[in-house]
């Protein structure tokens, strides 16, 4: 553990299930607060399942993670869950108007409805949600846009630490770049861990990469120190044996 980080991996493991390989098999790293991550590998490396054990959606097998110092498994889940926030690939949002789903972490709080639309506004100019979307049903948004939303929702509660799944997958390129600016400019007071095959994007925005592979950490580096080219053609062929060998998940 290192004293300036914010978040420690020692010797994780998360299996699968009884009598299933491991999913994570003794990942070890340490984040420093305010680090852009990239968590990039093959199809089936592990990459969500290090998001999901971040915030308690799963519990490792084996190893422990600390948060400031103390065990995840110390916090309870609803205030981990406050400071860790998650957005994955596929969101799901409530049965709600954007307006109310966007609002809803506040008015958990007992901010009044009032002040919660308030608070909203600025968090709808910052990430560009349409004034007209507020009073359509959630459920009615493509991929893409409940994604948008569900940022637009976590990042607004202010979090010590977000983690998103494929944040830029579902968006066009101006909004993906749009989304990257913002959360490495010095108005975003978060620490970003972000999963992301798109390398291109990745290298203009992260400060730091990890490489999983396997459920194995491969590397963990500084952008000043990753050759784009060697990672790339690394995942690459990674893919090509996980998909032809006999060990595909």
């Amino acid at each position: 553990m290192k004293d300036d980080s914010i978040l420690d991996f020692t010797e994780v493991s998360l299996r699968a299930g009884v009598g299933i390989g491991l999913l994570l098999d003794q990942v070890s790293f340490a984040i420093a607060p305010k680090t852009r991550l990239a968590i990039v590998g093959p199809s089936g490396a592990g990459k969500t399942s290090l998001l999901r054990l971040m915030n308690r959606l799963s519990e490792p097998s084996s190893g422990q993670i600390t948060y400031r110092q103390r065990p995840l498994s110390h916090y309870p889940v609803v205030e981990l869950r406050r400071q860790i926030g998650l957005v994955m690939q596929d969101s799901k949002l409530l049965e709600q108007s954007v307006e109310e789903t966007l609002c809803y972490p506040a008015r958990l709080r007992g901010v009044g409805a009032a002040s919660a639309r308030r608070t909203l506004q600025p968090w709808l100019e910052r990430l560009k949600i349409p004034q007209d979307w507020l009073g359509r049903q959630a459920v009615e948004l493509s991929v893409g846009q409940r994604q948008r939303v569900a940022i637009a929702r976590t990042l607004a509660t202010s979090p010590d630490i977000v983690l998103l799944d494929e944040p830029t997958a579902a968006q066009d390129m101006g909004y993906a770049h749009h989304l990257l600016s913002y959360l490495a400019s010095p108005d975003n007071p978060s620490t970003v861990m972000m999963v992301n095959h798109q390398l291109e994007l990745m290298a203009d925005w992260a400060t730091h990469v990890l490489y999983l592979d396997q459920g194995k950490l491969v590397s963990y580096q500084s952008i000043s120190q990753v050759d784009w080219l060697v990672l790339k053609q690394g995942i690459i062929n990674a893919q090509n044996n996980d998909e032809w060998g006999d060990d595909n998940w």
